[in-house]
């Protein structure tokens, strides 16, 4: 059996601030006249789906929220000016980058690991779209506030951040609650 943390994804309130996960992974914003839109590609259907829900349960969720793309699948929210204050957090000019004081929540965590998390053959990678870019970076700082230290990765493997350790990935589990349909062999597993 397993116990989630008081802190972990499975305990809190869904939040847009969530999808900050999304954006550790890769996501990009687009905004137009009607708001703002999150979107990112994802290697396997279960992670399209499992993002489309949790962007439906904070409010956010289009109609067509999953699209072919090149190398799996987008999966994106609807345009919504709810959005736009994250937008605007991430976005300075035409680049993006984590906002000053980004803190990722349990439920960015989760998101995060739904769109770019999987095992390798030293403990489980969450990747990230560049290595040693600002956003990189700022994902590995927070997850050493979360109790979950990890190695950047760079290259081999990555780019991402590798958790290892038996009690560092069960920490992980505490954190992201239970795995979505299709996700078996792809959630950390505390065993």
């Amino acid at each position: 059996m397993t116990q989630f943390s008081l802190f972990g994804a499975a305990v809190a309130e869904p939040s847009l601030d969530d999808l900050d996960g999304v954006l550790l992974a890769g996501g990009q914003w687009v905004r137009s006249v009607d708001g703002a839109r999150l979107s990112v590609v994802v290697a396997d259907r279960w992670r399209a789906e499992a993002l489309a829900v949790e962007f439906a349960v904070r409010g956010v969720g289009a109609a067509e929220a999953i699209v072919p793309a090149e190398g799996g699948f987008g999966v994106r929210t609807a345009f919504s000016t709810a959005l736009v204050p994250d937008a605007q957090r991430w976005t300075r000019g035409a680049n993006q980058g984590p906002p000053p004081g980004f803190v990722l929540t349990a439920g960015g965590l989760r998101l995060w690991v739904l769109a770019a998390g999987r095992p390798d053959e030293a403990g489980y990678l969450l990747g990230t779209d560049e290595p040693d870019d600002a956003v990189h970076t700022v994902g590995g700082a927070q997850l050493s506030r979360l109790g979950l230290a990890a190695v950047s990765i760079s290259y081999r493997g990555g780019p991402g951040w590798r958790v290892t350790s038996a009690k560092r990935i069960r920490r992980l589990v505490e954190l992201l609650g239970p795995a979505p349909e299709g996700a078996v062999g792809d959630w950390p597993s505390s065993r």
